[in-house]
């Protein structure tokens, strides 16, 4: 259970972050850093095991039947040598920056959205380096993204530019990752990550495994911020300093690095994925550098020098050899310790001076003397000084790069090249920062201890690792380990005379001739722009261009005539259907034989109820006979449901075409009676398009019914459907049950149906409303609805009882929530039109509760699986001699969703209209509308007030009459 325990302590950080902060403001991150310091000790504790080849494991089941009936989705968790090694530095730095937040944030300033943020930021960092499976893996990577863009966000105006491109480009990296992990999963079988890593499709399948190498690397590089995604990485420095070295040191950039890490074991094989790294990772790591050289603001320095140490990583992670692993592993350590150290330093120094642009600095180094010393030692393991561990990572990877066959003097000659480079603007920072900048620093001081130490302590074990690099070596085997099989690394100070020692020197002589002749270079780079644009305007150009394409696509279907929304779908299916024809069949099957004759008579009756309704219905121009001819060819269709023996369709479609004539009916009303005068050319061109509609429908028809065995899924489902629920209606099995996912996510989509019913009636102008479609009630509509009254009062005790009944009887006979929902909103609906006036069916947000309740029941039912089987599994048993199953549960909740919608769109289009949107005001004194004076009217034969009585603001009676609310 240490896996959970310690999901359970960052877990618990999360929760306890706001009433912490509420009782000691910034000083939360000393409690909420013992909770990460804690999980990271329950941890380490098991390290010894897993350094001997034993990961921890741990899973729930969560979903099954996702790849098959044996297959399954679970909650799992897997600590081998790699993931442990991310998992303790994110929960290590974590802890370090939060006790920095201590004392850096200022008081009562939005501290209880940093913390709750940050710690969800570590807790899903943890769970992704943890994760086994990859949903879990997905899903975690993107809480990753949506954690930074609400971090960078919250930095206010100065962050929100940045924070959307970042959202962009990593949620681009999101889609590309799940793409590759889904023909991962579908190719081996198993959503395991351990399951698909260790699996032979990769070295059977060449072809397969670059298309996924490919996505896989797009999809770290987004996060690790490589060329050409390089540029959101310095834009979110807007966010706060603690953000940044989290971020930059054990979050998002090092879930990159950790996703080319752990998916190197199945790609060393891909040549297209060397490839690939190696340039991508040493042109960024260059480009980088310059870039950062130019730079007068610390942070923005600092996170270019951050790309471009992570380019280090990438290219060395390319080289793919058991070295070049080892060394990416160890840079992807000291680079966490320094970079951490380095941006709460600036932090320190923003804090004290008030800046961080080096031209509005100054002389420092006397005045802030710990700060000082802390960032020398941070920057220069960064630039690769000896003896300090920056020196030592880089020695690595550029013993990696010599040892490449055919190109190692070629790598070397560019990391050298990209190691001055380093070393140049390692060397801004200190000087730019504490020595050569024009400010008079008098009346600044050294910072508090509370806020320096903290900030200098990682740098500083850079200084202390290479006294124990023998400790090192272990965590740094036991990961590669986890992902190659090879001869162990052993890290030292001095591995002789060597190639990579000579470029070391070099580079360290260079720079430090460079650090005396600096002054002029650095003036004439300051702030140069070296390209004639940049990423940010490229990124700009791109949605910019996106969106001129979507306003002209979306511009096809501008307006409120349905012809421009229907024109291009149909289009778009006769196109399909056209290039389809020519195929021989569908699934190779051939078409079906001529049969001569009718096989049914009866299905003549059907054919001309829907033959003579869509007749009728092109040649009227009445919008009422419109809608009346739409019910009868439903009718039509329901008909020859029937009579194909599927009586839980034809229920459904006949419920469907009740209540779509009254909804539509009560559309109609707001607009003209007639139709307007269509063109002729309209009319043929219509017709053409309606004649090749029908050709391709019947085609399709055609090729299909070739088909006319069972499949084989279908007769499983038929084979053993029933016997593994004890259900006879296996039609609402499959619904509920086998394919609960597909219906769960249906269910959404009725419910922000009801919130776009909303949304439209209430944004509809008063101009919408065609003048007298809200009539005043005037007498003869009471009149006429006493007969539909009295019929209901019968009619609608019994459609109560009768969705009951539908809504038990679904998992055994044609029924099921969905019908059930049908029969009762048909019910509001009868109740609706035995009315004489517009009127709320039931309250007025209760279709939004409903439809809400519905959504939550449903899937909080879900989890009820995992008593069981897992998410959504349906357990079965029996009460008082009744079969029940917690599906029905799930059924419940689409019967509230479904009856939801429906009485939203009642209430909407025929309830009372918002003030300043109604054509007349329908509210009245309390009595009711009044009959005309010479119509009698049976239930209140005593009224002797004037027909048209004056009307009232709605506020000063708050209950009209005729409005029931249930």
């Amino acid at each position: 259970m240490t896996l959970p325990l310690v999901l359970v302590l960052v877990g618990a950080a999360v929760v306890l972050a706001p009433p912490l902060v509420r009782v000691l403001d910034r000083r939360a991150g000393w409690p909420l850093a013992l909770l990460l310091f804690a999980a990271a000790g329950v941890l380490a504790r098991r390290y010894p095991e897993v350094a001997a080849g034993a990961p921890l494991t741990w899973s729930v089941p969560w979903a099954r039947g996702i790849l098959g009936p044996s297959t399954s989705v679970d909650l799992a968790l897997r600590a081998d040598g790699l993931g442990m090694f991310f998992a303790l530095l994110a929960l290590v730095i974590g802890g370090v920056v939060f006790i920095y937040s201590a004392a850096y944030l200022p008081r009562r300033e939005g501290n209880t959205s940093f913390y709750t943020l940050m710690t969800a930021f570590t807790f899903s960092v943890l769970l992704l380096v943890l994760s086994n499976d990859v949903v879990v893996l997905f899903v975690s990577w993107e809480l990753v993204s949506i954690a930074s863009f609400l971090l960078i966000a919250r930095s206010g105006s100065g962050g929100q530019a940045g924070s959307y491109r970042t959202l962009i480009l990593t949620f681009f990296g999101g889609l590309t990752l799940l793409a590759a992990l889904a023909v991962a999963a579908v190719a081996t079988g198993t959503t395991r990550l351990d399951g698909i890593l260790d699996s032979p499709v990769w070295s059977a399948r060449p072809g397969l495994t670059t298309v996924v190498a490919l996505l896989v690397a797009v999809s770290a590089f987004t996060k690790a911020a490589q060329f050409p995604f390089h540029f959101w990485l310095p834009e979110a420095m807007a966010a706060a300093t603690p953000v940044s070295a989290f971020l930059h040191a054990a979050a998002v950039v090092k879930a990159g690095i950790y996703v080319l890490l752990r998916f190197s074991t199945i790609f060393a094989d891909a040549p297209v994925w060397h490839w690939l790294l190696v340039t991508v990772g040493l042109f960024t790591a260059a480009m980088s550098a310059v870039f950062a050289i130019t730079k007068t603001d610390l942070k923005h320095l600092t996170a270019y020098s951050t790309v471009s140490h992570l380019g280090w990583i990438v290219a060395a992670i390319g080289i793919g050899s058991p070295l070049a692993l080892a060394a990416a592993v160890t840079h992807t350590l000291a680079h966490a310790l320094f970079k951490s150290s380095l941006f709460m330093l600036i932090g320190v120094v923003d804090h004290e001076a008030g800046t961080r642009d080096i031209r509005r600095l100054g002389r420092l180094y006397d005045k802030m003397p710990w700060t000082f010393v802390s960032v020398v030692i941070s920057a220069a393991s960064m630039a690769a000084v000896p003896p300090l561990f920056g020196f030592v990572s880089k020695e690595s990877i550029l013993a990696a790069f010599a040892e490449t066959p055919g190109t190692g003097t070629f790598l070397l000659v560019v990391a050298g090249c990209a190691a001055f480079l380093t070393f140049v603007y390692s060397a801004k920072i200190v000087f730019g920062a504490f020595v050569d900048g024009p400010r008079d620093m008098t009346g600044v001081h050294e910072a508090p201890v509370s806020l320096w130490l903290p900030a200098a302590l990682p740098g500083l074990m850079s200084a202390v690792l290479p006294l124990m690099l023998s400790r090192v070596d272990g965590p740094i085997n036991a990961a590669v380990a986890s992902i190659t099989q090879g001869e162990e690394a052993h890290l030292a100070l001095w591995h002789g005379v060597t190639a990579p020692f000579v470029v070391s020197m070099a580079v360290l002589v260079g720079g430090i001739i460079f650090v005396f002749k600096r002054a002029g270079i650095y003036e004439a780079l300051n702030n140069r722009a070296l390209l004639p644009t940049d990423g940010n305007a490229a990124l700009h150009g791109l949605v910019g261009a996106l969106s001129s394409a979507g306003r002209g696509l979306g511009a096809m279907a501008n307006g409120f005539n349905p012809s421009r929304h229907l024109l291009w779908l149909i289009a778009a299916v006769v196109a399909l259907g056209a290039s389809a024809i020519a195929l021989p069949g569908i699934d190779g099957a051939t078409p079906a034989p001529r049969v001569d004759g009718l096989t049914n008579w009866w299905d003549l009756i059907p054919f001309a109820i829907i033959s003579m309704s869509v007749l009728a219905l092109v040649t009227t121009r009445s919008r009422l006979a419109a809608a009346v001819l739409l019910g009868t060819v439903g009718v039509g269709m329901t008909l020859q449901m029937f009579l194909l023996s599927a009586p839980d369709v034809a229920l459904t479609q006949f419920a469907v075409e009740a209540l779509t004539v009254v909804v539509i009916m009560m559309v109609v009303r707001y607009q003209p009676r007639s139709f307007p005068e269509t063109p002729r050319a309209r009319k043929w061109a219509a017709a053409a398009l309606a004649l090749l509609a029908g050709v391709v429908a019947f085609a399709g028809v055609y090729g299909l019914t070739g088909r006319r065995e069972r499949s084989d899924l279908a007769l499983w489902y038929l084979t053993e459907g029933g016997r593994l629920t004890g259900a006879d209606n296996i039609v609402a099995v499959i619904i509920v049950e086998f394919r609960g996912f597909d219906t769960l996510g249906e269910l959404s989509v009725l419910g922000m149906a009801a919130v776009v019913i909303l949304a439209v009636t209430r944004s509809m102008p008063r101009h919408m409303f065609e003048a007298g479609t809200r009539p005043r009630p005037f007498g003869q509509s009471q009149l006429n609805s006493v007969p539909l009254r009295k019929a209901s009062a019968l009619v609608v005790p019994v459609l109560l009882v009768l969705s009951v009944l539908i809504f038990f009887r679904g998992h055994t006979a044609p029924g099921g929530g969905f019908v059930a929902a049908l029969v009762m909103a048909t019910a509001f609906a009868l109740n609706y039109l035995s009315r004489g006036a517009d009127n709320y069916v039931v309250r007025e947000l209760s279709p939004s509760r409903l439809a809400g309740w519905g959504i939550i029941i449903a899937i909080s039912s879900g989890f009820l699986g995992f008593l069981e089987g897992g998410f959504m599994y349906a357990i079965h048993g029996e009460i008082a001699g009744e079969h029940l199953t917690t599906s029905l549960i799930f059924d419940f909740g689409i019967y509230l969703a479904v009856l939801g919608m429906i009485t939203q769109a009642i209430n909407q289009l025929g309830g009372y209209l918002r003030p300043g949107t109604e054509v007349e005001n329908l509210t009245y004194r309390r009595g009711g509308p009044n009959p005309l004076p010479d119509v009698p009217q049976p239930e209140q034969p005593d009224n002797t007030a004037p027909a048209h009585p004056e009307p009232i603001n709605p506020a000063d009676d708050p209950q009209p009459v005729g409005r029931k609310e249930f």
